[in-house]
């Protein structure tokens, strides 16, 4: 099995056709000295590709074929006492030696990178339990204290009731938030008129936008597309809300959905201060977040919704001022 996938695989046929092709010219002009030297070390190249793409066992095995097809050809060509036969015996050895070098580097390459993305999971992982434990920490610590003051006749049970009830409401919505992240996404498409989609979106953070005196406009074509509708109509009510926590009051959040080279393109964009260098590289990182209420499990939810259909999100901060968030979806129906 493995040696099929191996045969599936575009560059084995390129270092395969490399290795036969620089020996063939070997054969067809072994009487050519000039085109000999050039020849030999064009060998170099398929134990550099080889070794790149499959480490020290790939320049191994290029190695070995051109041992194979090389060989019979010094042996052949040693009655011509061209002055070269021992110059092609030492390229065998010099063979080996970048084989065995390229193979070497390209492993290390390979476990350096290893090392560095387990400790990239490490530390992701440590910010996002970090992360959970302070946002179930605080609502936890209401709770218990609040239950403490009844347990002892103390306060009043009307008031604290709907204060407690808040805060499992919080630390529910924590909790829901991990295990939607947590879990692969499942997609449940249907033909749908995405603008409907958009519209139902913003409805949603209607009362946010009054709350904060952003309006919200929309300029929307009529697109039907494959989607989840449901997922992705939460993905888009991320991406408004923070487009309507980042504006000032008496701003405005332009929704616009356009048909775009086979995709539907649904930017939303605000006039707030825009995004500095740091927030603009993590933003898509669980539990990143810089607002003092977020959990930062937003945007990287969004994300992870957009792909599951094919699509993506770029962010685009224009000359002017504020964010556009960039969501493009396939349309495929």
């Amino acid at each position: 099995m493995a040696f099929i996938s191996l045969l599936r695989q575009k560059f084995f046929w390129v270092i395969t056709f490399s290795i036969l092709g620089i020996s063939t010219i070997q054969y067809l002009f072994s009487e050519s000295v000039q085109l000999q030297e050039i020849d030999r070390e064009l060998y170099y190249f398929p134990i550099f590709v080889a070794a790149m793409r499959y480490g020290m066992k790939g320049a191994m095995i290029a190695l070995s074929a051109i041992y194979v097809l090389y060989i019979p050809f010094v042996v052949m060509t040693w009655y011509l006492a061209s002055g070269h036969e021992t110059a092609r015996v030492i390229d065998l050895f010099f063979y080996f030696i970048f084989a065995f070098g390229a193979g070497y580097m390209a492993d290390r390459e390979k476990r350096i990178r290893a090392e560095l993305e387990k400790n990239r999971l490490t530390i992701s992982l440590g910010r996002i339990t970090s992360g959970i434990v302070h946002d179930l920490k605080n609502p936890l610590i209401s709770i218990t204290g609040l239950l403490q003051r009844l347990a002892q006749g103390k306060g009043d049970c009307k008031k604290y009731v709907p204060v407690m009830l808040e805060d499992a409401l919080r630390m529910k919505r924590i909790v829901y938030g991990v295990l939607d992240f947590a879990r692969p996404i499942s997609l449940h498409k249907e033909v749908c008129n995405l603008a409907d989609v958009v519209k139902n979106a913003v409805k949603l953070c209607e009362t946010k936008a009054t709350e904060a005196k952003v309006s919200v406009k929309t300029e929307l074509a009529d697109i039907k597309a494959e989607a989840d509708s449901y997922l992705l109509e939460r993905a888009l009510v991320n991406v408004i809300s923070n487009a309507i926590e980042a504006s000032s009051a008496g701003k405005e959040v332009l929704v616009r959905l356009a048909a775009q080279n086979g995709s539907a393109v649904i930017s939303v964009r605000d006039h707030g201060p825009g995004m500095d260098s740091k927030t603009l590289s993590h933003c898509f990182e669980p539990y990143f977040s810089k607002k003092a209420s977020g959990n930062g499990l937003g945007l990287p939810i969004t994300k992870k919704i957009v792909e599951a259909h094919g699509g993506s999100v770029d962010i685009e901060q224009p000359p002017t001022g504020g964010t556009i968030f960039r969501i493009t979806v396939p349309i495929s129906c």
